[in-house]
């Protein structure tokens, strides 16, 4: 299906996805709910979902709908595997919320950082005006006068006469690094793309956790809708928006034929939290296994949001430090040459 260039910010997207569900929740039909939506879209949207109620008349599933407006690839999935196990209108709430909150937690890094970036522009026109103006000055006095230079002012006159082929060398240093990197990932499979990604620090316990929190959260709700393990891999296997959770249905289904239990098959994987298998290990024991999965899925929800007001916490102390050594650094470039030739005179 052709996908239409995204005119759906994150924020509309939420709020479509979540009214849209409170609407088919009190017993609207999907359409009658899409038509009443459309009063409230801007002229390209209301286009695009004219387009959309088009499609799903022709017999489109929603999710196909939702992918062709280009709608983020988590809220995709979660309407794909609802349409599967049929609870669509808590499923485009969940997708819903699940996207506000990626949408608060981006708005509150960006608060976060915004009053630091002020700070560290600042700090670069300073770096600017230090060394395109008052440390030639500096220099220029010091060998008009014959000065000796003490090891620190000579240290600051020569970092900042190389300042800019340091920032040109530290800026190619980490262009290479990134091409590397992504030549080195783009012929990679996505389950090898993963294995790379959960072990960068910070971001690879993250990704261990969505993939928990994800594979938990649908494998639950398919199960519940009175799916077998293996067709709701197979469910996961048959859709193609999310390769890595393809791959690892392929590769659970192949070890299941095999004859061994889902929850060996999980034991030690890297890409999932460790209490995973033992998670679905108990449900199976107790016969409720949709329910406990659900149960460790919301838990995983909770440990990310707590991840991130962690990491949230730390990151300003740093920038705010990153930029005191900055600002320290300004000072010194400006008082020690001062000092130095006050003591000479």
């Amino acid at each position: 299906m052709k996908r239409i260039k995204r005119t759906w910010p994150l924020k509309d997207q939420a709020a479509f996805l979540k009214r849209l569900g409170e609407m088919t929740e009190k017993g609207y039909s999907l359409i009658e709910g899409l038509r009443l939506l459309k009063l409230q879209l801007h002229k390209r949207q209301l286009a695009e979902l004219t387009d959309g109620i088009r499609r799903l008349r022709e017999g489109d599933s929603f999710y196909q709908v939702l992918e062709a407006l280009s709608f983020h690839k988590e809220a995709v999935s979660i309407c794909y595997f609802a349409e599967k196990h049929g609870e669509l209108p808590g499923a485009m709430k969940q997708s819903g919320e699940l996207l506000q909150r990626k949408l608060m937690q981006t708005n509150q890094i960006k608060k976060m950082l915004r009053y630091p970036m002020f700070l560290i522009c600042s700090v670069c026109v300073m770096f600017y005006i230090l060394q395109s103006l008052i440390i030639p000055q500096f220099s220029g006095i010091y060998q008009s006068m014959n000065m000796n230079t003490s090891g620190a002012t000579a240290f600051i006159f020569a970092f900042f006469q190389h300042f800019h082929e340091a920032c040109a060398l530290g800026m190619s240093a980490v262009l290479s690094l990134f091409l590397y990197v992504w030549f080195l990932c783009k012929k990679k499979s996505p389950q090898d793309k993963m294995l790379i990604v959960v072990k960068i620090p910070l971001i690879g316990k993250a990704a261990v956790l969505f993939n928990s929190y994800f594979f938990s959260l649908q494998l639950s709700s398919l199960l519940k809708s009175g799916l077998s393990i293996y067709d709701s891999l197979t469910a996961f296997k048959e859709q193609s928006f999310l390769p890595f959770y393809r791959e690892e249905a392929e590769m659970l289904i192949t070890r299941l034929k095999a004859g061994e239990t889902i929850e060996s098959a999980l034991s030690g994987h890297p890409c999932y939290e460790k209490d995973l298998a033992a998670a679905v290990s108990h449900g199976q024991a107790n016969g409720r296994l949709h329910r406990e999965l659900y149960t460790y899925s919301q838990f995983m929800m909770e440990r990310l949001e707590q991840n991130a007001e962690k990491y949230t916490g730390i990151l300003q102390p740093v920038i705010y430090g990153v930029v005191a050594g900055m600002i320290l650094l300004v000072y010194m470039s400006m008082l020690m040459p001062m000092y130095q030739m006050m003591n000479q005179m």
